[in-house]
């Protein structure tokens, strides 16, 4: 049947961006901000925890290289490099399918299970004794990891309206900030302390591993699948929410996997843009969090102190990934928030760059470190608040993550130990890393813009009265009263 109805079932959300526009009495404005407050304190924060445990585990191999892992393991030329590089090779292959995954798997167990897992990988990364071991058990980490951040991602987008989406994504990326300014003293402290029948590298894993097997029991508990099933909300407050989420079409608990979505989300260039920003950001922002410690140690900082020295840079990053979101807002746009800090990311590197002194260097690092994650925390939730259907946004943040998550590969072999203390090769590629990614950005928003001019000036050629409830649902941001926000 024919459902010339279904238009407007769609579009009064989506028309302004704000879920204000839905005419809501004064109590329901109450019951929405009840409804919110819950969230927060529950789900954001049960997953912005995880992130930064998961943040932790990321980190533990660059702070136990430092710590003796090198030597025991006696890692020659790349050995190091590979190990760091094959984490992303193991997301990029389970990435993909990891969302598709999460609407057949419920999600507090699909969640909570993959920290389970990547927990158990990295307390077993503890005992390997040779190079290959080390770089399976790396590719392994990725592989059962792949899923949580790209699932996050996607959860947060059904839980809440879309004008609320982009900074609970930015909180969420800031938390792995939060894990990186625990892990520097924390792996400090294991390897001053040493002792034990064990080396300080495989207490790092060990402890780091048990801290996230220990959150990862809590997922079953604190978290629910989809609000309208939730039982910690009120009826009303499910409602509420139920009514918005039907007006945006991302009521996640009644809708199937629609492939002609999937076809869509492969096929739009501006996934593919939102993935490049993600590629060039990600290039840069984990040359803290891979070489980090290498790069103060090599300023001539014994390695328990370059461990400490981590949480600084490392806090600098929280702070970055902790603005931008406020950033988007006071300049009113996430590409200019974007671009701003690609600007200060390029200073950064270009400081490094022209200068050999310890303060210069230990300043840029600094600089990079605060400016150079805003990009990969805010893009996808840029992307992720430009997204609309129960498919496309699921395939394309897999897209972005998986593929704009192997970024660090252009890093994790271009920061080699013969370069030390300038590292002028690694320096380099970052940099020209980030132009790309601000021509990225640049290109995007033109492409948005001009898209959402189009469509104010009615020349998008579709009729919707001859299409189906269904084909009308499968437009998803295609639809002409939908408006991209730059």
């Amino acid at each position: 049947p024919r459902r010339r109805d279904s238009v407007a079932s769609l579009t009064s959300v989506e028309r302004d961006g704000d879920a204000g526009k839905l005419a809501l009495s004064d109590d329901e404005e109450q019951t929405l901000s009840r409804y919110i407050r819950k969230c927060d304190r529950r789900l954001m924060f049960y997953l912005c925890m995880g992130y930064a445990t998961d943040s932790l585990n990321k980190m533990a191999l660059s702070n136990a290289k430092v710590a003796g892992l090198t030597q025991d393991l006696n890692l020659q030329g790349t050995d190091i490099n590979w190990a760091l590089g094959v984490y992303y090779l193991g997301c990029l292959l389970f990435q993909l399918p990891s969302n598709l995954v999460l609407k057949k798997v419920r999600p507090i167990y699909w969640l909570s299970g993959s920290m389970f897992c990547w927990s158990l990988v990295t307390m077993a990364t503890a005992f390997v004794r040779s190079a290959p071991e080390l770089i399976c058990c790396r590719f392994l980490f990725g592989a059962v990891q792949s899923g949580y951040l790209t699932g996050s991602l996607y959860y947060i987008s059904f839980w809440y309206p879309r004008h609320m989406v982009r900074r609970r994504m930015g909180f969420f990326f800031a938390s792995s900030g939060l894990g990186g300014i625990v892990v520097g003293p924390l792996c400090s402290a294991l390897t001053s302390a040493g002792g034990g029948k064990l080396q300080p590298w495989q207490y790092i894993f060990l402890v780091i591993g048990a801290i996230s097997l220990t959150w990862s029991f809590l997922g079953p508990i604190m978290l629910e699948d989809y609000p309208d099933k939730a039982q910690f909300l009120t009826d009303s407050e499910r409602q509420l929410i139920l009514r918005i989420m039907e007006q945006q079409n991302t009521v996640a608990s009644s809708q199937q996997v629609r492939f002609a979505q999937v076809k869509m989300a492969m096929a739009d260039p501006k996934v593919w843009l939102w993935t490049t920003i993600d590629f060039c950001a990600n290039a840069a922002t984990q040359v803290n969090g891979m070489f980090g410690p290498t790069i103060i140690e090599s300023q001539g900082y014994s390695p328990a102190v370059a461990q400490a020295l981590t949480a600084l840079t490392n806090f600098m990053a929280f702070s970055g990934m902790a603005s931008i979101a406020y950033i988007a807002r006071a300049v009113r746009g996430s590409s200019t928030a974007i671009a701003l800090s690609n600007f200060v990311t390029m200073a950064g590197f270009v400081m490094a760059l022209a200068s050999s002194s310890t303060a210069v260097h230990m300043t840029a690092l600094f600089l990079f470190s605060f400016a150079s994650p805003q990009p990969a925390a805010h893009g996808p939730a840029w992307e992720m608040a430009n997204l609309q259907g129960n498919t496309k946004p699921a395939m394309a943040a897999a897209i972005t993550a998986a593929f704009g998550g192997l970024g660090p590969l252009a890093t994790a072999f271009v920061y080699r130990d013969q370069d030390s203390p300038k590292y002028a090769l690694g320096h380099s590629v970052c940099l020209a890393m980030t132009v790309l990614c601000l021509v990225a950005t640049l290109v995007l928003r033109a492409v948005l813009a001009r898209e959402n001019s189009r469509r104010d000036q009615g020349r998008q050629s579709l009729d919707l009265m001859d299409l189906t409830e269904e084909q009308i649902q499968d437009l998803a941001d295609n639809h002409p009263d939908f408006r991209y926000r730059l």
